[in-house]
């Protein structure tokens, strides 16, 4: 029998993990790759919020290095980005695991925007308004994602 501080079944953190960066790579028609929601960070997010000692700052950061390498992006970016996106949320994990969903949303906005401005700032200057859209609808997803990834932390008692 398992005691309650005992972690159990990490490896589903990583399968979701690799799901989500898969997602990030799926090839769609170019107008519709820029509504694609943040998979990574939103997974990132859940985990860092649901089980803030499984996954941390070096968790997002090594995610991230990943991210940078399956998406020849500036080395270092995503890694950054993913690791201060954790950090703020583990650091206020417990006040939002409170919050209901569409106020979790609106920190997912948030956090989400943040990343992406990051991005934006090391790639360059161009703020045109389809930095939006994946914040957008990382927004709108948050609730299904949080309803899928709660269901599979409990189907595999993920602790």
């Amino acid at each position: 029998m398992a005691t309650t501080a005992e972690s159990r079944n990490g490896f589903v953190i990583a399968i979701t993990l690799v799901i989500a960066m898969l997602l990030m790579l799926v090839p769609l028609p170019d107008l519709a790759r820029y509504f694609r929601p943040e998979w990574v960070v939103m997974t990132l997010i859940y985990w860092a919020m649901a089980l803030p000692h499984r996954v941390s700052i070096g968790v997002g950061w090594l995610t991230g290095l990943l991210m940078d390498a399956m998406m020849g992006t500036t080395l270092g970016i995503m890694a950054f980005s993913y690791a201060l996106a954790v950090y703020l949320i583990a650091r206020f994990h417990l006040q939002l695991r409170q919050y209901p969903l569409w106020q979790q949303a609106l920190t997912i906005f948030s956090v989400v925007l943040l990343v992406h401005l990051v991005a934006i700032l090391a790639a360059g200057p161009d703020m045109s308004w389809i930095i939006w859209m994946p914040v957008i609808t990382s927004t709108l997803m948050w609730p299904v994602m949080y309803a899928l990834l709660r269901k599979i932390r409990r189907t595999f008692q993920v602790s």
